[in-house]
């Protein structure tokens, strides 16, 4: 902490030790000669700078250079756009059926091919058992549960999104253009390279439609 400077004056002093070559001293020097900030430094001269005494010309130079490049750099870091969270406004109705079938979700069990856990070449999902022997199929106890109508979701939330939105698999930009942005939501198909993926993205964003699984967003220009 510096002594006898208030708090303003110590985050100056402390922005003008960011430059090459600027410690404490020279960072007290050059705020007493009045450069207050990094860009009163950029606009000063090499002479200017060099004119204070206890700072050479090469570490004036030096400063110089630390301070160009440091302005440079704030002033091509892009400015992130702030994205508005593009949400549903669902019925009460609605809602406690997703609450219900969050609940139900919570307690199913995860229903896998008769052995999947024993061979490694049977696939770790669901199959329907066959055989007559095959005691899935006789749904005997300690065995993996049957797939059954008494799992399912309640019917006039199936296929919804937790968010409430309808979900549709889009594959391109054609696919996309098709949907509701009131109702439904899009989920780019995993099998889409990056390029149209970005394509889809910017498009849903100019159409207002929420993409369920957007990718990492690309820094604009």
């Amino acid at each position: 902490m510096w002594n006898g400077v208030n708090n303003m004056d110590n985050e100056a002093l402390e922005q003008l030790e960011t430059l090459k070559g600027v410690g404490k001293a020279k960072a007290k020097l050059l705020y007493d000669a009045g450069f207050k900030d990094i860009s009163s430094i950029k606009n000063a001269s090499v002479e200017e700078i060099a004119g204070i005494k206890g700072i050479g010309k090469k570490l004036a130079a030096t400063i110089k250079a630390s301070a160009d490049e440091m302005v440079v750099e704030e002033e091509e870091k892009p400015i992130e756009k702030e994205i508005k969270e593009i949400t549903i406004t669902i019925d009460a109705e609605t809602k406690r059926l997703l609450d219900i079938r969050k609940k139900q979700k919570s307690k199913k069990p995860q229903f896998r091919q008769t052995d999947s856990h024993k061979k490694k070449k049977l696939a770790d999902y669901w199959r329907r058992p066959d055989g007559i022997h095959n005691k899935t199929r006789y749904a005997l106890h300690g065995k993996t549960p049957l797939v059954e109508a008494g799992y399912g979701s309640p019917a006039l939330v199936r296929g919804l999104h937790p968010s409430g939105f309808e979900e549709v698999v889009v594959n391109n930009i054609k696919e996309l253009e098709a949907l509701n942005s009131e109702k439904q939501a899009a989920r780019i198909a995993h099998t889409v390279g990056s390029k149209k993926r970005s394509l889809i993205e910017t498009r849903a964003r100019e159409m207002g439609l929420k993409v369920l699984n957007p990718g990492r967003r690309e820094e604009e220009e």
